[in-house]
């Protein structure tokens, strides 16, 4: 081999050196890089490749990880000879010789932890190899991790991953904060753990697509975390993909969490990863190899995160497993939030292909009783468990509690041929190899059935169409019974879809008031099906919402919501110093949004600013006690001290009137649009409250600097708008008159305003140009006289008024007893409206119930009179003269048409007086003009004190606001004054100021005739254009500002260049500025710019005193003309143009919304001069002066003036009705918005679509079908005829389809059947020929269905001998006592193989647990007090005395089986190895004594008949369910020191299978005796060694079993069983070989059975 010298670079940080070395081969640099021993590769020597992270990292992470987190290490070498002869090919030019040379020879030898000797930095000195078994607790130690930081992978992109290297005893709290606090995790709703095949298997491409999209879409809509292996292999490698295939196709901004948890030792080229200085690599550049090297695995490119855990071993896969499962258990007890009612983290186990490891991951997911989903169809490990689970059966068995109730309950029966089918599947995926020990694992994964969930990938019809549905499915099933808490699960995840179909079913009645606090977690969690759903099924919104809930709502709002922000300045504006935002700061946000003009609730009632918001939400109050009012009596004292002493509000208020108004107001205030849209739904009074939401939304828009807020915030409110609008056009539509009804009733929920002011207010352009609204202003407009009148006709009338008795029309009067109920009619009288001028007020009539007359109780004599008023009653009233007079000049239209004229008549005599009139004495034109501006003021004083009053805003301030918001009000303010100063000039004794004076007046006629441009927006073409000429205005203003940046750049630099040194004065500024504008217009001065002398003068004196112009540089004669030409190309054609363009769009944008601003407009112009005065200025003084003696007189006088009436805000009596149809009309526009929008094509798309997926899932179905069909017709066929054909290998990733025990014993007995017919026909046929009645021809031969038959026959009994067969072998091999975890413990044992149990067996590899319960090292008087595994070797000999009696403990230390081996002090399991050492439960070293007694008797019918099974008699036996683990087992337990076995038997019995049932003390006497008389008879059955889950190398149980048979039943018939304290239930069961029992006790119960030689 040639060596090659190669020099690599890294990333490194200010002030470090990049250390290069040349890389060399080992025969010529063994210290250098070394040539691998598998591969031809060269390891890269810079080790600091990014290893500086960025200064923000340094401060927290690096620091936090270099604290808390360490890695481990070997410190003690124990030499590990090479197995050179398994060594895989080399690809080197070396031989093998040379390679044991460089290995073995150079000293570098191989530690038993798998590093090289050169690999340990800290060896302990002169240890050399010690030849005790290598140790991770001995031989190893931990030290601050250095492995950590962010991972790039090489060829994936530019994502960084965290990753960090852990010790395997990390506290699994400190993972949690890393994760969370360090990395930034959010706390996950749902821990999905996937476990499977851990090399690469093959899945079809429609599988994949399924398991893909389902376990994101589950983990995408639960916000779940993902944890697996995290290598690129396998199923992890599937899940990978999955995540980065979510990345490429979500648009979500939340990516999905995939954690890898993988051994450190397996990970290849995991020198990338570590950090020279020990401050981690931001980033790492990962490599990921094309071919990987023996137990060697590459990261996965396409996980999030990475936790590789370190033992200080190296290709030693399965170190994270028990770490992955402490810290999954961990994760697991986290809340979802921190609500007091917020659920544990679910967790639940997806299995996918997988081997044995994997079905020892699932038992102890089955021990922890977390759900498991296993995926068939996947392969090996998850195809046994779903064909165990899909074909084992359940029975339903009576058990008693300890309260003596009897229940029913399902136990899990595994009969004969299943177990040899599972056997057999087991056997061909993973080989004889531990073949009972994988066995027993299958069997105990089904314990408890209810955890194990079976998703088929072939089927994707219905429900189980992706694998979302089965994970969420098996959470639910595995809290069965727990309704809320499955609801909680459901509301963490947002599956509405799972809680419909699997919590709130038609059988479940849910209680009132028991889903109030979900409902009130659903709302703050924006969950608005499941807030729907709550609706739909009994939540009354009166009950749930109270005070408390909503300021709950209020005071849960987000920090950094815009909403938190605006309550805690109404907090601050009202000067709240408690912790909590009450109610009254929230009425006052909605006004602070609204207008003025929006009084709320919170602040109308009085009762809500007295709420104390703490004593609501925290139950104290740190407000002080109110001091009783003694001046008010003893009656206002009770009182104080009354509501000092009554608690919260909601004692004395528990509901609000209309709850859906609040909360979806609340909605609104949290932009939350669906949340909003449903309440409005459910509420009433659709069109307010969608105006309402327009006005906030919009309101808050225009608040918030957030561009992307502002955007959300203007679409969600155009969607209400919208809602209003096709609202009220529906209600149009179908009455006219109600339609305006709710235009102008007085909302009293909704700020006591009307739809028609809210929509004002809140600039709602679109409803106001709604046909509703405009029908409506009409009808104000033109009062009562008829819109059939044309204009000139009301001209005429005008001004020719003794034309209105001809010409005009008036509106028909109904007459009030034919005025329907729903329309608000009323009667005139005369009498002065708000005291400007007289008009007919309507008095409202009385509407009440009454009942009709029928025909039989009205006179005939009466009939006529009857009809005769019936048809006076039809006819219309007409109006008189007066009324026609009143009703014509009180109308707005008119009185518009008065102003204008009045108005015009003003501006002709002022023109007048400035033209003509203007002189030093005072001309009676001018005495009249003053007057008339003193009526133009005095209207304006009335117009802005009625705006002032009639505002709901507390200060001056913000009623004055409201007041300047109109711009013409501004306009008329500013030109009253500069009237008035024009006045006052005029006055003044100066020549001078009567000059001013008329200048002053002549601006302040120009002001007066803009004000006559409001007059122009009642026309539809002019009032949008006044609207433009706003607008452009506005445009100009900032053009202007661009504008003047070019003209003083351009002015002043030409002005230097021609007039340099000149001196600075006012006149200066108005020069440099001068001639740059005019530039503007075309006006260039070239006669100023070529001015020479003597035209001109340089001399300072001449043009100082402008005796001369001064003449410009010759410089600047030369240079400014070119500057003046960029100038005015840039100002003129690109600036100018810009303008227009400007202009243009500003046009375009109004033209297309024209109808919207003229009807918006005319809402002002119309309201305007609905509340003028009928007269017009001058004589509206007269008007005023009526007011003022109004007031004067109702002040003095203490009058209560009754609030008249209004066309834009009325008090509609039938109310109630109104609303009820107005929701009525919104459900049904509802309803066909839904309609059409399931219409629509997109809509149809995607149904269509989907028909087509279920349709091509059936048709791959039947091919799986078919498929699946001939696979089990191979499997028979085989089976009859095996000499056809050799039997196929089952591939690595499926198992041969199996024919299920139920249809074989189908196919089984129709063959019997068969055969039986076939010899029935044989004798037939034989008799016939016989008595010589046979044909003439042969008879047909019968085919022999015998053959089969018999081969079914024998191979029942193969499975009947294979079931009994491994019952044998599991207790030969002590299957139970090397399961994990130890009971009652996460602890894992050490792996023990089949063919390694034995003490004999050699294994070098085997290094067990160490473990002792806290309840024995408690030191208990039924336990020994020595704990000699602690204590040395040479220390432990003579503590305890083996394998004889101790007369010290009084304990019995024999073995049933003979003297037991003492190794090092300690005994040694006789059976072998169990993968833990220590005494673990047990109280003693060495054998534990204990006693299990078999209680049985004939299973009888109810006529006491035995049952029998096969020809064999059933036999019933005791069992109890043990607390521990659930398991059924026999009544049996320890023996006390110096206790008989029968007296233990018996004791034992009647604690557990007894308990305390007889209370009768001479029944108790009478069965206690026949108890003793059947304890006397018991036979032994077995005596030695206990499979049990307890035992340990050091410590396991033996014990005597006793048989006790009843054969008649007249002992055990008597007996009731019941449940002791220490077990769960009791029962009667029937023996079986199909049962799942505790321990050995099938063993036991097998002997039992033999001996009575009953069925089992």
């Amino acid at each position: 081999m040639t060596v090659i010298s190669c020099l690599t670079m890294a990333r490194v940080g200010p002030g470090q050196d990049i250390e290069m070395r040349d890389a060399a081969g080992p025969p010529d640099n063994p210290n250098g890089s070394r040539q691998s021993l598998h591969y031809n590769e060269t390891a890269v020597t810079a080790e600091n490749v990014g290893a500086v992270p960025p200064m923000n990292v340094i401060s927290k992470e690096v620091k936090w990880i270099k604290k808390n987190i360490r890695k481990r290490q070997c410190r003690l070498i124990v030499e590990k000879t090479p197995k050179t002869d398994q060594l895989p090919p080399l690809r080197t030019q070396y031989n093998r010789a040379q390679i044991e040379t460089w290995v073995v020879g150079s000293g570098d030898a191989l530690c038993q932890c798998g590093y090289r000797k050169s690999s340990h930095p800290h060896t302990r000195p002169h240890d050399g190899f010690p030849p005790d078994v290598w140790n991770v607790d001995a031989n190893t130690y931990s030290l601050p991790t250095d492995t950590f930081g962010e991972v790039e992978f090489v060829g994936y992109g530019q994502t960084e991953r965290k990753y960090v290297r852990v010790d395997v005893k990390t506290k699994t709290n400190d993972m949690l904060k890393l994760m969370m606090d360090i990395w930034g995790l959010d706390k996950p709703n749902l821990l999905i753990s996937v476990t499977g095949g851990a090399k690469n298997f093959h899945m079809k491409a429609r599988l994949k697509e399924v398991f893909r999209r389902g376990l994101m879409k589950v983990a995408k809509s639960t916000g779940a975390w993902i944890i697996t292996g995290g290598t690129n292999t396998g199923v992890m490698k599937h899940v990978g993909e999955s995540v980065r295939d979510y990345g490429l196709t979500s648009v979500s901004s939340t990516p999905v969490v995939a954690i890898g948890i993988a051994t450190w030792g397996v990970i290849q080229n995991k020198q990338e990863l570590i950090s020279k200085d020990g401050n981690g690599k931001w980033p790492a550049r990962y490599r990921i190899e094309k071919e990987s090297k023996v137990r060697e695995s590459s990261l996965d490119p396409n996980h999030t995160h990475f936790i590789l855990v370190d033992n200080g071993t190296q290709h030693d896969f399965g170190v994270e497993i028990p770490f992955r499962a402490q810290l999954e258990q961990t994760v697991a007890n986290m809340k979802t939030d921190t609500s007091k009612d917020a659920v544990s983290v679910p967790i639940v186990l997806l299995v996918l292909q997988g081997g044995p490891n994997t079905l020892q991951t699932v038992k102890q997911a089955v021990a922890n009783n977390t759900p498991i989903v296993v995926v068939e169809g996947s392969g090996k490990a998850a195809d046994i468990l779903a064909y165990a689970y899909n074909n084992s059966g359940e029975e339903e068995i009576e058990v008693t509690d300890q309260d003596g109730n009897i229940l029913t309950q399902m136990r899990t029966v595994f009969d004969d041929a299943l177990s040899a089918e599972v056997q057999e599947m087991v056997q061909e995926a993973y080989g004889t190899k531990n073949l009972v020990n994988n066995c027993g694992v299958v069997k105990d994964c089904l314990e408890k059935r209810d955890l194990i969930n079976v998703f088929k990938l072939g089927t994707s019809i219905g429900s189980q169409k992706d694998i979302d549905v089965p994970i969420l499915h098996a959470l639910l099933k595995a809290n069965k019974g727990q309704d809320f808490h499955q609801l909680r699960l459901a509301l963490a995840w947002n599956r509405i879809d799972i809680a419909k179909s699997e919590i709130f079913t038609d059988d479940k009645l849910w209680p009132s008031g028991s889903l109030d606090e979900i409902m009130l977690l659903a709302i703050n969690l924006n969950r608005v099906d499941f807030v729907e759903m709550f609706l739909d099924n009994g939540v009354s919104l009166k009950e749930f919402l109270t005070v408390k809930v909503l300021l709950q709502l209020y005071n849960s709002v987000q920090k950094n919501s815009m909403l938190y922000t605006l309550l805690q300045k109404m907090k601050k504006k009202s000067g709240n110093k408690e912790k909590y935002v009450g109610l009254t700061e929230v009425g006052m946000l909605l006004q602070y949004l609204l207008g003025d003009f929006y009084i709320p609730i919170y602040l109308k009632e009085a009762y809500f600013s007295r709420i104390d918001t703490e004593l609501e939400l925290d139950g104290w109050s740190s407000r002080p006690p109110p001091e009783p009012n003694f001046k008010d009596g003893m009656l206002g004292a009770a009182l104080v001290m009354g509501n000092a002493m009554a608690g919260p509000v909601e004692q004395y208020r528990q509901d609000f009137e209309n709850p859906y108004q609040e909360l979806f107001t609340w909605a609104v205030l949290q932009n939350r649009q669906d949340m909003a849209k449903l309440f409005w739904k459910q509420g009433k009074e659709p069109t307010s409250a969608a105006l309402v939401a327009f006005g906030l939304m919009t309101a808050m828009a225009r608040k918030t600097d957030d561009c992307e807020l502002a955007k959300k915030l203007h679409v969600n409110a155009d969607e209400f708008c919208l809602l209003s609008v096709n609202v009220l056009n529906e209600c149009y539509e179908l009455d006219e008159h109600k339609a305006q009804d709710l235009l102008v009733r007085e909302l009293d929920h909704w700020g006591s305003a009307t739809c028609v002011l809210i929509a004002v207010e809140t600039d709602n352009k679109h409803f106001i140009s709604q046909t509703a609204c405009q029908s409506l202003l009409n009808s104000v407009w033109m009062g009562k006289l008829s819109p059939d009148n044309g204009t000139i006709s009301m001209l005429t009338c005008v001004l020719c008024p003794p034309m209105l008795f001809l010409l005009m029309k008036y509106k028909e009067i109904e007459n009030p007893d034919t005025v329907p109920t729903n329309t608000n009619y009323n009667q005139f009288e005369t009498q002065p409206k708000d005291g400007d001028r007289v008009q007919l007020v309507r008095r409202q009539t009385q509407h009440g119930l009454s009942r009709a007359q029928t025909m039989l109780n009205i006179k005939t004599q009466d009939m006529a009179k009857g009809e005769a008023e019936a048809s006076n009653r039809n006819k219309p009233l007409k109006y008189n003269p007066v009324q026609k007079i009143y009703l014509f000049y009180s109308s707005p239209v008119i009185i518009f048409v008065h102003n204008v004229l009045s108005y015009l008549l003003f501006l002709g005599l002022f023109s007048y007086v400035l033209l003509i009139k203007m002189a030093k004495t005072v001309s009676v034109q001018e005495i009249i003009l003053m007057v008339w501006v003193f009526s133009i003021f005095a209207e304006e004083i009335r117009q802005s004190v009625k705006t002032v009053m009639s505002s709901a805003s507390k200060t001056f301030q913000t009623k004055l606001q409201s007041y300047i918001t109109d711009k013409w009000n501004v306009v008329d303010v500013f030109t009253i004054l500069l009237f008035v100063c024009g006045m006052i000039l005029r006055f003044l004794p100066y020549d001078s100021t009567l000059e001013v004076a008329r200048v002053v007046l002549a601006l302040n006629l120009i002001t007066f005739f803009f004000r006559i441009l409001h007059i122009f927006s009642v026309h539809k073409e002019l009032g949008p254009k006044l609207v433009m000429i706003a607008r452009m205005f506005f445009d100009l203003l900032y053009f202007v500002i661009i504008l003047m940046v070019f003209v003083v750049a351009y002015a002043i630099a030409a002005y230097s260049i021609l007039y340099p040194n000149s001196e600075l004065s006012f006149d200066l500024a108005i020069a440099v500025l001068r001639t740059a504008y005019w530039n503007l217009y075309g006006e260039l001065f070239l006669d100023e710019l070529e001015r020479k002398e003597p035209e001109c003068t340089f001399n300072s004196l001449l043009y100082s005193n402008d005796t001369l112009p001064r003449c410009p540089t010759q410089v600047g004669s030369f240079v400014v003309p070119w500057l003046m030409g960029l100038y005015v190309l840039f100002s003129n054609i690109l600036l100018l143009n810009l303008l227009i363009a400007m202009f243009s769009f500003t046009f375009q944008k109004i033209q297309d919304n024209t109808d919207l601003h003229w009807c918006f407009q005319r809402y002002f112009l119309i309201y305007e001069y609905y509340s003028r005065p009928v007269l017009f200025p001058p004589f509206v003084l007269i008007s005023h002066l009526y007011l003022i003696v109004k007031w004067i007189f109702t002040k003095c006088c203490k009058i209560c003036v009754q609030k008249e009436d209004s066309d834009l805000i009325k008090k509609i009596p039938n109310e109630r009705e109104i609303i009820q149809w107005e929701n009525v009309i919104a459900d049904a526009y509802l309803t066909r918005k839904e309609l059409a929008e399931a219409e629509n094509i997109d809509n149809r798309i995607n149904i269509m679509h989907h028909r087509m997926e279920v349709l091509m899932s059936k048709v791959e179905d039947i091919q799986d079908e078919q498929q699946n069909m001939t696979a089990i017709q191979h499997t028979s066929n085989a089976a009859v005829a095996p000499a056809v054909a050799p039997r196929p290998q089952p591939s690595q990733q499926t198992i041969t389809a199996k024919m299920p025990p139920q249809l074989e014993r189908r196919i089984v007995s129709l063959e019997d059947q068969m055969s039986v017919t076939c010899k029935a026909l044989s004798w037939i046929v034989q008799s016939l020929q016989e008595n010589d009645m046979s044909a003439n021809r042969a008879p047909p031969n019968l085919p022999e269905l015998q053959t089969h038959g018999e081969i079914e026959k024998k191979k029942r009994k193969r499975n009947e001998d294979l079931a009994l067969t491994n019952i044998e072998k599991k207790r030969e091999l002590h299957y139970r006592s090397r399961s994990s975890p130890y009971s009652g413990s996460n602890v894992t044992r050490f792996f023990v193989p089949d063919e390694l149990v034995f003490w004999e067996t050699p294994f070098p590899e085997y290094s067990p647990v160490k473990y002792l319960s806290p309840e024995v090292k408690a030191n208990p008087y039924w336990a020994d007090k020595e704990d000699l595994i602690e204590l040395p070797p040479n220390k432990r000999d003579g503590k305890i005395k083996f394998n004889t009696f101790d007369y010290v403990c009084k304990v019995d230390r024999t073995s049933h089986l003979g003297d037991y081996k003492i190794v090092d002090g300690l005994p040694q399991n006789p059976f072998g190895r169990t993968g833990i050492i220590g005494r673990g439960l047990l109280g003693r070293w060495g054998p534990n004594h204990a006693g299990d007694p078999i209680v049985t008797r004939w299973k009888r019918d109810n006529k006491g008949q035995i049952i029998k099974s096969g020809g064999k008699p059933l036999l019933e036996f005791v069992s109890i369910q043990r607390t521990d683990n659930q398991l059924w087992s026999l009544p049996g337990g320890m023996c006390e020191p110096g206790q008989q076995i029968h007296e233990c038997l018996k004791a034992e019995f009647s604690e557990e299978a007894l308990g305390s049932l007889i209370t009768n003390e001479d029944h108790k006497k009478e069965l206690n005796a026949k108890l003793d008389m059947m304890f006397k008879i018991g036979k032994e059955v077995w005596r030695g060694y206990a499979d049990d889950p307890r035992n340990t190398d050091n410590a396991w149980l033996e014990t005597l079993v006793f048989h006790y048979h009843d054969d008649d039943g007249s002992i055990l018939n008597n007996f009731t069983l019941r449940a002791g304290e220490t077990v769960e239930k009791a029962t009667w069961s029937t023996a079986s070989s199909a049962l799942q029992l505790h321990g050995a006790h099938l063993f036991y119960l097998k002997k039992v059975v033999e001996k009575l030689q009953a069925a089992f």
